[in-house]
């Protein structure tokens, strides 16, 4: 593990991962000036104006209009635009479906370094927002995105988010994820965000591992009145999604289903 890791770094280009670093020191759509970058990535003011520069000149940060600081860039959100395009074209349909008979906000997130990442959002009518914006990253454990995809993943993948939790703390999550897989949705009850609740479910691609989530949220006041019709429909779209990306688990399931009753 250690000669592979040093052998990677052979082949780091030093100077685009210092511009990496660069890009990932602005706080979501905040300004931010030269002396607060320059900090964040522990550069000198000279080697992070130059950086900036070289960034500005193709896009991918802006200067303010006073001059004096810098955001993220038009064409970095155009990039971001184009990530899972066909995972955000195949799950649209679903999305405005559900938005259209809930009116409330459908969210579309796929895990990304260890982190939820927020693909697309579908905010309700209603005057009501949240904190969640395309883009924003969030935890997994404390979405019902994130642990509707738990729910169906490796061994592995579940051991490495149970590591920095204690026994009792492991126990309740299982058991939460094993009720989760058994109904097809995932719950989350005002553990990401105060005051809203969550519904999620998973889709899972031809490997059957869970590619991404789609989440129903809302005010917890309302979301609880309709939680479990919202999981069923939310489920059910999921799985259609599935079908897309070349699951086929759900048809082997429904044919076993068949056989069963031809026997009895």
């Amino acid at each position: 593990m250690t000669e592979k890791r040093a052998s990677s770094e052979r082949y780091v280009v030093q100077a685009v991962d210092r511009a990496l670093d660069v890009l990932e020191a602005f706080h979501g759509s905040e300004e931010s000036s030269l002396n607060a970058i320059s900090k964040r990535v522990s550069l000198n003011k000279s080697r992070t104006f130059r950086l900036l520069c070289t960034l500005a000149r193709r896009g991918y940060v802006e200067r303010t209009h006073d001059g004096l600081g810098y955001t993220l860039g038009l064409k970095l959100l155009e990039r971001a635009a184009h990530f899972r395009r066909d995972l955000k074209q195949s799950a649209h349909p679903y999305m405005d479906r559900l938005r259209k008979q809930f009116n409330e906000t459908v969210n579309l997130a796929v895990v990304h370094n260890g982190k939820l990442l927020y693909l697309n959002i579908l905010e309700s009518s209603r005057p009501f927002r949240m904190a969640a914006v395309v883009g924003r990253q969030a935890p997994i454990l404390t979405t019902s995105l994130g642990k509707s995809m738990l729910a169906h993943s490796s061994g592995n993948e579940f051991r490495a988010v149970l590591k920095d939790l204690s026994t009792l703390e492991s126990r309740r999550l299982k058991k939460e994820l094993e009720a989760a897989r058994d109904r097809g949705y995932a719950f989350d009850h005002e553990e990401n965000e105060p005051g809203v609740a969550c519904v999620g479910a998973a889709i899972l691609d031809d490997s059957a591992h869970p590619a991404a989530a789609l989440s129903i949220s809302g005010p917890s006041t309302r979301m609880l009145r309709h939680e479990r019709e919202m999981g069923l429909a939310l489920a059910e779209s999921c799985r259609e999604i599935s079908r897309h990306l070349g699951y086929s688990g759900y048809d082997r399931m429904r044919d076993g289903s068949k056989r069963l009753l031809k026997l009895a």
